[in-house]
């Protein structure tokens, strides 16, 4: 018995092998933190009044400049100045790996008519999908290898213009241009 207890004790005395310390990556916070809100978020006081409720009531009557203490707008802190500049950043590479066909496009006949108003998403290196719609009918929309596929309506061959694009949809001569 105690021959047992002294293996379980020289057990014990063995160390494990372990990363050194030094060798593990201590944590670092994210450069751009995620929307964290303040402790008195909810609590502010209205701008642009001396009101201390949380709701402001409805306008009885129209607010004079000279009502606001000092500016229009709290100044931002640091944190939501952060929490800006890491959407618009956000933004700025979404937009960078946007294909030319992503957005929001009206397809309009020689005449100038609409025949299609089209949402397609084309992300850098994947495929083209959206849908069409127009008047009261809807469907799917491909893109591959210059030709825009409308399930439902047809396809439209495409190619490239200064202005958009410009095609063939069953003969008829056909242009997209982007709805701002």
């Amino acid at each position: 018995m105690s021959g047992m207890l002294l293996v379980a004790f020289a057990a014990l005395l063995v160390q494990q092998a372990a990363p050194h310390p030094s060798t593990l990556e201590p944590y670092r916070a994210p450069a751009i933190r995620p929307f964290e809100p303040t402790s008195d978020f909810g609590r502010e006081t209205a701008q642009g009044d001396e009101a201390e409720a949380l709701h402001r009531g409805a306008l009885e009557a129209p607010v004079a400049v000279d009502d606001y203490k000092g500016s229009y707008e709290f100044t931002p802190t640091y944190v939501e100045i952060a929490y800006e500049q890491g959407v618009a950043a956000a933004e700025i590479r979404t937009d960078q790996t946007a294909g030319p066909l992503d957005g929001r496009w009206l397809v309009r006949d020689a005449e100038g008519g609409t025949l299609f108003v089209l949402a397609l998403t084309d992300a850098d290196g994947a495929a083209v999908e959206g849908g069409w719609r127009h008047a009261g009918r809807s469907g799917a929309a491909t893109a591959d290898a210059g030709t825009l596929t409308l399930e439902g309506a047809g396809s439209i061959r495409l190619e490239r213009t200064p202005q958009g694009w410009r095609g063939s949809m069953s003969g008829r001569p056909v242009t997209l241009s982007r709805l701002d």
